[in-house]
């Protein structure tokens, strides 16, 4: 099926508690760490007398002095409460990593499911070797790390009134109406993201590892976020997120905003300029030597206004690996600025590469851009047009569409103009970054524009060619 998200989708997640105070600290804390800017955490508490408060925008907390018949019951109910397309299950005694919300969206999106569930996670018993190898089985624990969207929890009828075996249950009833076995998708070990805490302070309801009974003394309890109170556990949770750091912050993010540049048709014979482009990409970041461990720390975000003219899921998976690809979605009109900063914010690199989906890029660009925002500096090269034929032909010192900056400098000049028409928008950000830091100019040898028709440039856009740009000028 093909899945339809928002492009910056607001996720719930959606935590049931119940005598566990300690833990609602420590699971607010996990919540407000999360990487991903758009969430929100339901807490529902129905411990009678035992009323949790906290003042936060992104946190709800709601007291019920009347017990659910079920979890199952209340488990819906959270959802029922919840404002999001997505929800992230957020057990209150399990331990959730940074980046588990943006992780599992990117999953969602690139496997292309209503329902996600990574294959493999870790597990904490208390022992003094840290963490076990766990495996998401049909009967085994599998439910803490699950992100869905609100809609196949609908098609599935939600969760059944039971306190046993409820996720499991659910979790079936999913896979029945996808028409699949069992949901698990395998992942990179630094990338697990969820620790089942099976040693746990408080009593589990569904196998041991409790040290004490749950705590339902009557009392009000202002939530404090805090950190893991369990010092080897919290040793090994950062040894992780050091891990993780080391292995998968990328060096350079590349930023796309594409709109039907896969498969363009000219006189009958396709011109695939965003899939070359892609590839181009690829091979330079194999090839940058020392400055990374491999083409994996090269990222590439495309802010895609749902092109069709060649899905870019059947094409991208093979054609961009090693680096890591994250696509978005966008609704609306093509706008190739607002492209642009939804792929920004949407970086992980504090060195930003501003890229239109028609170059062809070389190590050495890279290379050279990296050395040169290292340098305190901006990077704006100049490329070479290529004729129909792949002939070199002029260089285009007048163009400002490609651009290397920090993160810090993108930021400071608010951004690419977010116009509705073609021309101009590159121009005024280029006047920003060069009131606010030296700019270099260079070129680099096989940093080349393909050829494609006129036609292509402004069709996508709603109103006339530079409109918006001359609006801008007229109106200073």
């Amino acid at each position: 099926m093909t899945m339809r998200l928002s492009s910056d989708p607001l996720i719930s997640c959606v935590m049931p508690t119940y005598g566990r105070p300690a833990y609602v600290n420590e699971a607010v804390a996990m919540f407000l760490a999360q990487d991903y800017p758009r969430k929100e955490l339901i807490v529902l508490n129905d411990c009678a007398g035992q009323r949790f408060v906290f003042d936060h925008p992104d946190v709800h907390v709601i007291n019920r002095d009347e017990r659910y018949g079920t979890l199952g019951e209340k488990r819906n109910a959270a959802i029922e409460l919840a404002h999001g397309e997505i929800i992230a299950v957020w057990d209150d005694d399990d331990v959730y990593l940074p980046w588990r919300l943006s992780f599992s969206l990117a999953q969602m999106r690139q496997h292309d499911t209503p329902f996600y569930r990574p294959a493999e996670y870790w597990a904490w018993w208390g022992n003094d070797d840290g963490f076990h190898n766990n495996r998401a089985l049909r009967d085994w624990m599998h439910h803490g790390p699950i992100l869905f969207t609100r809609d196949v929890w609908q098609r599935a009828g939600g969760y059944p009134d039971m306190n046993m075996r409820e996720d499991t249950e659910f979790s079936d009833r999913v896979q029945r109406v996808l028409d699949v076995d069992f949901i698990r998708y395998p992942l990179a070990t630094h990338d697990r993201f969820f620790v089942l805490r099976g040693k746990s302070q408080y009593a589990h309801m569904s196998m041991g590892g409790g040290e004490a009974p749950l705590d339902t003394s009557a009392d009000d309890f202002v939530i404090q976020p805090t950190d893991i109170q369990d010092e080897r556990l919290r040793l090994h949770r950062d040894r992780l997120i050091e891990a993780r750091l080391a292995a998968e912050t990328p060096i350079l993010s590349v930023c796309v905003s594409l709109r039907n540049r896969s498969r363009i048709i000219h006189d009958g014979q396709p011109l695939h300029l965003f899939p070359n482009c892609v590839r181009s990409l690829a091979e330079a970041a194999e090839k940058l030597g020392p400055t990374c461990l491999s083409g994996r720390q090269v990222e590439l975000v495309v802010a895609d206004f749902h092109s069709d003219d060649w899905p870019l899921d059947e094409w991208i998976p093979d054609t961009a690996d090693p680096l890591q690809v994250n696509v978005i979605p966008v609704d609306g009109d093509f706008s190739r600025g607002r492209g642009l900063n939804i792929a920004a914010r949407h970086t992980r690199s504090d060195r930003l590469f501003l890229c239109d989906a028609d170059m062809l890029i070389p190590a050495e660009l890279l290379q050279r851009g990296i050395e040169i925002l290292d340098a305190g500096d901006a990077f704006f090269p100049v490329f070479r047009y290529l004729g129909l034929d792949a002939s070199r032909q002029h260089l285009v010192p007048e163009s400002f569409g490609n651009a290397m900056v920090t993160r810090e400098l993108f930021e400071a000049t608010g951004g690419v103009p977010e116009f509705h028409s073609w021309g101009g928008e590159d121009d005024l950000f280029y006047a920003e970054v060069v009131r606010r830091a030296t700019v270099r100019r260079d070129v680099i040898d096989g940093f080349d524009h393909q050829w494609h028709p006129e036609r292509c440039r402004h069709e996508h856009y709603r109103r006339p060619r530079r409109q918006d740009y001359d609006e801008h000028v007229a109106a200073r």
